[in-house]
């Protein structure tokens, strides 16, 4: 089993090392007997190439750290690129242990030329049941669930090394949710608050009975920038182009007087 595990990863190795090119074309690699999990995630950069990362999941045969066999080195020289970063190293491929939504999975970002980057999951692979995959932004301190929508931003040159990670779990809080001591955890766990990009809507729901009463925008100073009161409903969508170019925290508060907050970069 450990030496079919190694021929499969070995065999992503050189699929994976090399490739950044526009609109390329790609093979599906097989998984062989093993089925090890795979998350596949693109890095559009921005001249429009595209990096293809993949982590992949294994019943506790590799580590976090580096394991022979099942992380493959970046051996390119990408003006622009990402990364997987084990022990200080820049890798395409990265085999780690068991699946663990708590974990999350650090990645070095060096831009020669500032632009707008984006990163996207591309496909996952043997998983009996979806994942939810978001990056974090630990200098925003946000989390970007990219099953549906592609992180975007724009980033200045330079290297990002402990800035991004890939995560699966949403645990951002902030200091308007830690001020809602009434709040159910039930009701912040079950309600989505997300900027699509695309459209330059906010997008918010929430899967409980609730419906939800109101919605305001505070800028990081706090400044309340926009609000929206007797809305009455579970879904909503709304357009924020006047406010492009900021970041915000948007406040989300029920028709039981229940509040969950979360940070969003409007772009």
């Amino acid at each position: 089993m450990i030496r079919l595990t190694y021929l499969c990863f070995a065999f992503l190795c050189v699929f994976t090392t090399g490739i950044a090119k526009n609109n390329l074309n790609r093979t599906t690699v097989s998984a062989n007997s093993t089925n090890p999990q795979l998350l596949r995630i693109d890095f559009t950069m921005p001249n429009g190439y595209v990096r293809h990362l993949v982590i992949g999941f294994t019943d506790d045969v590799a580590t976090d750290g580096y394991d022979y066999g099942y992380d493959a080195l970046n051996v390119d020289n990408f003006p622009d690129d990402l990364n997987w970063l084990i022990e200080n190293k820049r890798y395409v491929i990265q085999g780690v242990g068991t699946f663990n939504e708590t974990k999350k999975y650090p990645l070095g970002m060096f831009l020669t030329n500032s632009g707008n980057i984006k990163i996207s999951l591309d496909k996952l692979e043997n998983f009996e049941n979806p994942i939810d995959v978001y990056v974090y932004d630990a200098k925003l301190d946000t989390y970007t669930q990219i099953n549906y929508l592609d992180y975007t931003s724009f980033i200045y040159s330079g290297e990002y090394l402990d800035r991004f990670y890939i995560a699966f779990k949403d645990n951002s809080v902030t200091n308007l949710a830690k001020s809602s001591l009434s709040t159910p955890d039930e009701f912040i766990e079950n309600t989505r608050i997300n900027y699509l990009g695309n459209t330059k809507e906010l997008y918010i729901n929430t899967s409980m009975s609730n419906s939800i009463k109101s919605i305001s925008i505070f800028n990081l100073n706090g400044q309340k920038v926009y609000t929206a009161n007797g809305l009455q409903e579970q879904t909503i969508r709304m357009a924020l182009s006047n406010l492009k170019g900021n970041y915000g925290i948007v406040s989300v508060e029920s028709d039981e007087g229940f509040i969950t907050t979360k940070q969003i970069v409007i772009h």
